[in-house]
């Protein structure tokens, strides 16, 4: 049998270890629970992929997460959902730009059972020619969804024409001619690369297994025959974001729609960042809780009744956005308001009682959401890919332990005299109409 390398123990609680073949392993067991969630993360994703359009691999990873399912030589698609179903597992799979993670959520009674499948997924896995041309079809078909939604390409539009020149510009669905041109052979040639086990992040959490018990079977089960390799994970490439001769940059795609629809993108400290967690703060005090700035000031007054702040961190650089609708007619004044909303921001003063505050609401939101084992488990898997080790709840709680002034430093970085921004806008928009800085902006 293969030995692993501990890497975390606690109170025979929680354990992360790596197998020889570096298939890196969390388990955390639940008291009281009954239900468990396993989750296999690759290293895989959006940023991984090469080229655009015709006999690119974009959107190969969004490709591969369909074809996950498909079969192996001791079972085929239906006969695994059959026992998936069996064993009254919740399935799904979803697809980033840093990770694609696959999971389920079984009776804890069942784990074993499970971890079974997982396994033979993870080594045994075929591509059926027939299958494939089938999802080609459906993924096809998303895409022309998502483009008749305008709301979704203007954020991700933004983030694409910010990003430009990166591995962030990748649409993680593709292109029609990318995916329509996709060869059976990118799609294997992608999977052998990228879904090794050295690859790979296994996270268990939830109710009433044994700690080291489990931790000897998934050793056995997932040795691959003993195999002992220095081959490490595949980290995404580095991003680093363009240099532009203007602050503020414009695009647009007018549709035959009654409304404007407005993303406005910008880029802040990334997880490997000293500034990275105090930037979580200013995130909070900005975006969509009714505490935030964007809530009272935007949402609540009228200005905009759909404005949703969003964020995303990747390792190199963290991506922010403000998107928002409007009628036509009204859209320079809501975006003068935003514009305005970004300006207060900056000059204005954190005090300790408002970081406080905002450390107890982060707190308190990821405490809720990690209540339930799937939320937990998915959350552990997530931040052990995105910040390259094990962040556990603790480790995230003494990490927002931050003085005002580094706050206030973190704030001037990001809304200082350097920040980008990229406004892109689609549907009904207002004849000649681009976009400004009011009077009296800093940038």
């Amino acid at each position: 049998m293969a030995k692993s390398t501990e890497i975390v123990n606690i109170a025979n609680k929680i354990k992360v270890f790596r197998l020889e073949n570096n298939l890196q392993v969390q388990l955390v067991t639940i008291p009281g629970g009954k239900t468990t969630l396993f989750s296999v993360g690759f290293y895989a994703g959006a940023m991984y992929e090469n080229g655009f359009g015709k006999g690119s691999n974009d959107g190969v990873s969004h490709f591969t997460e369909h074809m996950f399912f498909k079969g192996t030589p001791l079972r085929d698609a239906n006969q695994i959902n059959q026992e998936f179903s069996q064993l009254g597992a919740d399935l799904n799979a979803f697809t980033s730009y840093d990770h694609t993670i696959y999971y389920a959520k079984v009776p804890t009674r069942n784990l074993r059972k499970a971890a079974e499948i997982w396994n033979d997924l993870l080594l045994n896995k075929e591509l059926n020619p027939k299958e494939f041309e089938a999802e080609k079809q459906i993924i096809l078909q998303e895409i022309q969804i998502y483009k008749d939604m305008p709301e979704f390409n203007a954020h991700s539009n933004a983030r694409a024409h910010h990003f430009a020149g990166t591995p962030l510009e990748h649409n993680i669905l593709g292109s029609i001619d990318s995916i329509t041109s996709m060869s059976l052979g990118t799609l294997e040639k992608y999977i052998k690369k990228h879904y090794s086990l050295h690859n790979a992040i296994i996270t268990i959490v939830g109710g009433g297994f044994n700690l080291e018990a489990e931790t000897d079977f998934i050793d056995k089960l997932f040795n691959e025959n003993g195999k002992k390799t220095n081959q490490k994970p595949i980290y995404p490439p580095q991003i680093n974001v363009p240099k532009r001769k203007t602050n503020l940059n414009y695009f647009k795609e007018e549709l035959s729609k009654p409304l404007s629809y407005l993303a406005i993108c910008w880029n802040s400290p990334g997880i490997k960042s000293e500034l990275f967690f105090p930037s979580l703060l200013i995130n909070t005090y900005l975006g969509n809780s009714r505490t935030s700035i964007i809530y009272r000031k935007i949402i609540s007054r009228g200005i905009s009744s759909l404005c949703r702040y969003g964020f995303e961190p990747f390792y190199d650089v963290s991506a922010s956005s403000i998107l928002f609708i409007s009628p036509p007619e009204k859209l320079n004044k809501v975006y003068h308001e935003i514009l305005r909303l970004l300006i207060d921001l900056y000059s204005f003063e954190f005090t300790d009682t408002i970081i406080t505050d905002l450390k107890q609401e982060i707190w308190g939101s990821y405490l809720a959401e990690i209540e339930d084992p799937a939320n937990y488990g998915l959350d552990l898997a997530q931040k052990f890919i995105k910040f390259r080790y094990p962040l556990l709840p603790s480790d995230y709680e003494k990490n927002l332990d931050i003085p005002l002034e580094i706050v206030q430093k973190t704030k001037d970085e990001i809304f200082g005299d350097k920040i980008s921004l990229t406004v892109y806008g689609t549907g009904k928009l207002p004849s000649d109409w681009t976009p400004d800085f009011p009077q009296n902006s800093p940038w």
